[in-house]
């Protein structure tokens, strides 16, 4: 199943815990990952280096291999961390695909450790756990975005109509009956305007903050420098020399798609376009 269409299937369908484990269970297959946009490029004067967040930059590089390293049994239990510690970065890399604007990649992230919890807890069998881990990472990450899709509808729409309404039962004062017929007519025509527009961002927040219009972060090419970078697939983490032959990009432009990159990962874009 791909990513989206589980997007798309939690949007029509309020599902409790019980009912998606069932859900995962019947669908039985590893859930596709797919980088959907081309994004934006950040221009050198967009990104403002002093603003990206190195910690960031060091959870990615601190975190654990899925693939324990050790050379013979040891003996000792989760000697290269927990099943958990060991699949964080399938966390990671999913919210890099699944990042929208407006969304903290830290926050994200953060949901996405819950339901990788939640699978650790559920499935005990590390052959299941490794199959539907991905469908609760993922579920949790929905919820959040879209518990801010509708915050942020919602915010709009009062808005709209606050500034529809606020005049409707104002008094008329002593400076208003000075005022010239002329500069009355102007000024009623301007607030005339001016509800126009909030009815108009009225009825565009309806659809501007639906889920499936929210507008994603990243690129598919930055998304690829970043897992190949951070070893965000499993695999070990690749040198600028290595990303360069696998995807054909010469080193110069890597370094820019990596640095935009980490920009946007540090940063909430909330501009809004109405």
């Amino acid at each position: 199943m791909k990513l989206l269409s589980l997007e798309k299937y939690l949007l029509k369908n309020d599902i409790n815990d019980e009912e998606f484990k069932k859900l995962v269970i019947e669908i039985s297959e590893k859930l596709e990952l797919e980088a959907l946009s081309e994004g934006r490029k950040l221009t050198d004067e967009e990104i403002d280096y002093e603003y990206v967040d190195f910690l960031i930059a060091e959870t990615l590089e601190t975190l654990k291999d899925d693939v324990c390293k050790c050379e013979v049994e040891c003996g000792v239990p989760d000697c290269c961390g927990t099943r958990v510690e060991k699949n964080l970065k399938k966390v990671y890399e999913m919210a890099l695909y699944m990042l929208r604007g407006g969304i903290s990649y830290e926050d994200l992230t953060q949901e996405g450790i819950i339901g990788l919890i939640k699978a650790h807890e559920l499935f005990e069998d590390d052959k299941d756990f490794k199959l539907y881990k991905d469908y609760y990472i993922a579920k949790e990450m929905f919820n959040y975005i879209n518990n801010y899709a509708n915050y942020r509808k919602s915010a709009f729409k009062d808005y709209a109509e606050h500034e529809i309404h606020k005049d409707s039962h104002l008094k008329v004062s002593l400076k208003d009956k000075d005022k010239s017929e002329e500069l009355k007519k102007l000024e009623k025509e301007n607030k005339e305007k001016h509800i126009e527009e909030m009815k108009h961002l009225e009825k565009r927040a309806e659809t501007l903050f639906d889920y499936l219009n929210l507008k994603y972060r990243l690129s598919e090419r930055e998304i690829e420098v970043l897992v190949l970078y951070y070893g965000l697939d499993g695999h070990s983490k690749k040198t600028f020399s290595q990303i360069s032959e696998i995807t054909k990009i010469d080193e110069d432009s890597l370094d820019k798609i990596l640095k935009g990159a980490m920009f946007k990962l540090s940063n909430v874009d909330e501009k809004v376009e109405l």
